[in-house]
């Protein structure tokens, strides 16, 4: 009877070697952003800046969803007043031969970063689009910054200004305003999401669907 019980410790050890790993090792454009981070307007965007409608689930911490990085943005404006939430969502095409990345990620901007709005002006490289407080895309990047008032952070009297953006590794250098605009599907989108989840009054001024309307063409 020992050596029966034995045996089945054994090779109930035993079968556990070599199993295959839990979870999909495949995800749609839809799954690879978690919480349905992305509309179906931004899920198109994104197959149609990568070039992919297959992508490979993300590495531990490489893509920590909205409500993760919320609470960093949170507790780093609390902490310095700004605060670099980082990726919430990466996307790797599962083709190896397929090298256009895209990543989405956000900060909270300092009183510094908004006063000199560097990064807002586009420095004459950058569209600029009527959304939120504004909106900058090219090719392979979009950024939308926001203004947001909640209680999880300066309380709903204290403006606070957050930034979302999206890159494409190895994305297009030329000027297509399909590309641009599938950016700024993706970037609305996450900045949407965002929004909800920090508890922007009035969703932070994003609308519920995208509507592009460019303010100015770059002037270099």
């Amino acid at each position: 009877m020992a050596l029966a019980v034995v045996g089945a410790v054994l090779l109930a050890g035993c079968s556990g070697d070599g199993a295959e790993p839990s979870g999909p090792t495949e995800l749609t454009a839809a799954q690879v952003c978690p919480g349905g981070m992305l509309g179906p307007d931004a899920v198109r965007g994104l197959e149609k800046v990568t070039g992919a409608t297959v992508f490979a689930p993300p590495e531990n911490g490489e893509s920590k969803g909205v409500p993760g990085v919320a609470d960093l943005l949170v507790a780093g404006y609390a902490k310095a007043g700004a605060s670099l939430g980082g990726p919430v969502c990466k996307a790797t095409p599962l083709d190896d031969k397929n090298r256009r990345k895209a990543s989405v990620s956000f900060e909270i901007q300092s009183d510094l970063q908004r006063t000199g709005e560097h990064s807002e002006s586009g420095q004459g490289r950058y569209w600029e689009y009527d959304l939120g407080r504004n909106a900058l895309a090219i090719s392979r990047q979009a950024m939308l910054f926001f203004d947001c008032a909640s209680t999880r952070l300066g309380g709903l009297e204290k403006v606070v200004p957050v930034a979302a953006s999206v890159s494409v590794s190895e994305g297009s250098k030329g000027d297509e305003p399909e590309l641009r605009e599938a950016n700024l599907a993706i970037v609305h989108s996450a900045a949407l999401a965002m929004a909800k989840e920090l508890g922007c009054k009035d969703n932070g001024g994003l609308p519920d669907r995208l509507v592009v309307k460019e303010k100015a063409a770059p002037t270099r």
